[in-house]
C-alpha cells in the first residue's frame, strides 16, 4: 500500500475517529485501490500506535464494505460494485423524496437559512475543484434534510444505502459532468422548502438524484437500465 505520510499531521491525530477517517477518504478517493492489500502492521507504523486502534478502525471499514477482511490471511479493500446501480439509486431516491416531502412542512426559517449557508460552500468547493468538499458537502445538505425530517427508519435506510454508493458518489463528483447543476437544483429545492412546496421539493429531490444516475451510467460506460 502507499505511504501517504503527508496526510497524517499531528492536528489530525488528535481527532477520536482520525486512522479510520484517514482510511475511508483514502478508499473513498480511490488511493486505496480495489483489490489493494492493507496492512494493519504497516499502518500502525504510519500512526505511531499500537495495532489495537487500528483494527478496530478496520472493522468499522468492514462494517462499510468498503474492505474484506479474512482473517488469517489478508485484508483488501472491496471491489466496487457497478453491475446494477439501481438497485442502490432508485430506492435512495425514494426515501429521499419522502424525507423533503416531510421536511417541507417542518421547515423554519433557521432551517433555510443552513441550507443556504450548506448550498455556498457545496458551490465554492465545486468552483475550486476540492472534489472530496464537495462531495462531503453534497451528504451534508442532504443529511441536514434527513434531520429536519425526523424520521430515524428513513435515515437508517438511507445511510446503509450510502455505504454502498459512496465511493460512487465520490467517482460522480470526481469524474462528472455539470455539478453546478446540482448546485441549482439545491436552490430549486430550498425555494420549494420556504414556501412549504412539498411537491416541488419532492421533484427536485428526484432530478437532483436522476442527475447524478445519469452522470455514473455515462461515466461508467453504461446504458441506463442495463
Amino acid at each position: 500500500m502507499p505511504i501517504m505520510l503527508n496526510e497524517i499531521t499531528d492536528e489530525a491525530l488528535k481527532e477520536k475517529d482520525a486512522i479510520y477517517n484517514i482510511l475511508k477518504r483514502w478508499i473513498v478517493e480511490g488511493k486505496l485501490e480495489p483489490a489493494e492489500k492493507i496492512s494493519d502492521l504497516e499502518i500502525a507504523k504510519m500512526f505511531h500506535v499500537s495495532r489495537t486502534p487500528v483494527r478496530e478502525a478496520l472493522k468499522r471499514l468492514e462494517a462499510q464494505k468498503l474492505i474484506v477482511m479474512k482473517p488469517g490471511k489478508s485484508t483488501i479493500v472491496s471491489e466496487m460494485e457497478t453491475g446494477n446501480i439501481e438497485q442502490w439509486y432508485q430506492p435512495m431516491a425514494a426515501l429521499q423524496q419522502l424525507a423533503a416531502r416531510i421536511a417541507a412542512s417542518r421547515m423554519t426559517p433557521t432551517h433555510i437559512l443552513c441550507l443556504k449557508e450548506i448550498n455556498e460552500k457545496f458551490r465554492i468547493a465545486i468552483e475550486e475543484n476540492r472534489y472530496l468538499d464537495s462531495f462531503e458537502c453534497d451528504r451534508e445538505f442532504h443529511d441536514y434534510i434527513l434531520r429536519i425530517a425526523g424520521n430515524e427508519y428513513i435515515i437508517d435506510f438511507c445511510n446503509t444505502l450510502m455505504l454502498h454508493i459512496q465511493r460512487l458518489e465520490y467517482k460522480h463528483f470526481r469524474t462528472g459532468g455539470n455539478l453546478m447543476q446540482s448546485v441549482r437544483d439545491h436552490q430549486k429545492m430550498i425555494q420549494a422548502f420556504e414556501i412549504k412546496d412539498e411537491f416541488m421539493a419532492q421533484q427536485m429531490m428526484l432530478n437532483n438524484w436522476n442527475m447524478t444516475v445519469l452522470s455514473l451510467h455515462a461515466i461508467l460506460g453504461q446504458t441506463p437500465g442495463e
